[in-house]
């Protein structure tokens, strides 16, 4: 069998990718964001599908973004008492979590009835694989933007005052924590990726 490839959600498919550019303006609040967004597609990847069992498939839609609403704001909630801070710099988009882009594609995966993906893997697996690549993706660039933009380097610390690291005296580059810059930025990461994912592909017989 042929090995897959593990698509990043948000180089792949443009999934969240607005709300990614808006939260994700350093690395703490590219961390927290992305790990919001990790647990809830977790959370429904592995609940989902139990319930299809237990619920009639005409309530199926309502109850899953229920979940998925309860989900985020519990998420929301437990981010605000870790650091107040970085969730008021997260905003609304902690709540809206749960009609993210990687939760949307989670609910999809999830509710069909099949239990393996097309090539034999679980579908579970594949929606750890997404959230993790989400969260990895979602670090880098608030880390990137951060570093490049202010000169420092904000840690997802808890309490009301995060460490924040100084490594230049200057802005190097001020626009990337603009969301203009934050979305020039994507789009640089978004060929790079697809250029990868062509090159594979030709690679293989």
């Amino acid at each position: 069998m042929r090995e897959r490839f593990v698509p990043n959600p948000i180089f792949a498919g443009l999934v969240g990718i607005c709300p990614l550019v808006a939260a994700s303006r350093s690395l703490a609040e590219g961390i927290v964001y992305g790990l919001g967004a990790a647990l809830c597609a977790l959370l429904l990847g592995a609940v989902v599908p139990a319930t299809r069992a237990i619920i009639a498939d005409r309530l199926q839609a309502p109850a899953t973004i229920a979940l998925s609403a309860a989900a985020a704001l519990a998420y929301a909630s437990c981010a605000r008492a870790y650091s107040p801070p970085i969730a008021a710099g997260l905003w609304i988009y902690l709540p809206l979590l749960a009609v993210s882009g990687l939760s949307l594609s989670t609910l999809r995966r999830s509710s069909t009835p099949e239990g393996l993906g097309p090539d034999g893997s679980s579908r579970f697996a594949q929606v750890a694989l997404e959230a993790l690549m989400f969260l990895l993706t979602a670090a880098f660039v608030g880390g990137f933007r951060e570093i490049l933009g202010l000169g420092t380097l904000t840690l997802p610390t808890p309490g009301i005052s995060p460490a924040r690291l100084e490594l230049v005296d200057f802005a190097p580059a001020r626009m990337l924590v603009s969301p203009a810059g934050g979305f020039i930025l994507l789009g640089f990461l978004v060929a790079a990726y697809r250029g990868m994912v062509r090159a594979r592909g030709r690679s293989q017989p």
